[in-house]
């Protein structure tokens, strides 16, 4: 078989169409659950693919939060997690917690429960929840993120129903539509008021999203490279003229 050269993006592509085949053989023999992490960095390594930059990858997509919005009855709570190696210190948290009272705007209250850690944040406009768990056990830290809106969800979605069949109902009423008629048809009005709130609801669920994969790479980022460690050599101060021609004469 001749040798032949692909470029990135035939690589990609064919890397696309194996996934895609090995998904549908995967789906006809239910044991097959897929390939270890070792096989994984073997195929990139093959590719061309650095570990660092796998590395990255890896947590790209392990930070996501894979839930989707549910238009039947609105999908109000997002989770996730990740795990880093080493155990998180007291040092590390002592910066993260701050970091995450800027992120957010907001301070939320800390608890400590053992050797876990607990950063809970209530939002007063909407009344959603938002909790950051911090495990560390056997050599590695898992980040646990939960944040949930059902408040603003049940409260919202029962009024624009409601007040959809009342205005609707109302209209009808106003042109002279029989009652029992109106009355029918007001159920359409509340359909329409319940969905046009979930379009909204669907908006603030984006938000919520974008928002929590921001803090949950902020999380991971601040506890593999605290704060005293992101210093690089480029923010050091520089040494002033005096001693730069002193070091110069010293040399000569």
């Amino acid at each position: 078989m001749a040798h032949k050269e692909f470029t990135y993006q035939q690589i990609r592509d064919i890397l696309a169409q194996a996934s895609e085949i090995q998904r549908t053989k995967n789906e006809s023999k239910p044991e097959q659950h897929g390939i270890t992490s070792e096989e994984l960095y073997e195929i990139a390594k093959e590719v061309g693919i650095s570990t660092d930059v796998l590395d990255k990858a890896i947590k790209a997509v392990e930070n996501r939060s894979f839930e989707r919005f549910n238009w039947l009855i609105g999908s109000s709570e997002l989770q996730s997690s990740v795990t880093v190696e080493g155990e998180v210190t007291d040092m590390q948290l002592n910066q993260l917690f701050p970091e995450l009272n800027a992120f957010t705007g907001q301070k939320g209250t800390v608890e400590y429960m053992g050797k876990s850690y607990k950063w809970e944040q209530v939002e007063n406009a909407l009344e959603s929840v938002r909790r950051v768990t911090v495990v560390p056990k056997d050599g590695k830290t898992k980040i646990i993120q939960h944040v949930k809106w059902d408040e603003f969800r049940g409260t919202g979605l029962f009024l624009s129903a409601f007040f959809g069949a009342l205005g609707l109902a109302l209209v009808l009423k106003a042109f002279g539509i029989p009652k029992s008629t109106y009355l029918l048809l007001s159920s359409i009005g509340s359909l329409a008021g319940y969905f046009g709130f979930m379009g909204a609801l669907k908006f603030y669920f984006n938000k919520q999203k974008k928002k929590f994969e921001a803090i949950m790479q902020l999380i991971t980022d601040n506890l593999e490279r605290p704060a005293q460690h992101r210093m690089g050599m480029d923010i050091m101060p520089e040494p002033n003229e005096k001693e730069q021609v002193q070091k110069g004469k010293t040399r000569s």
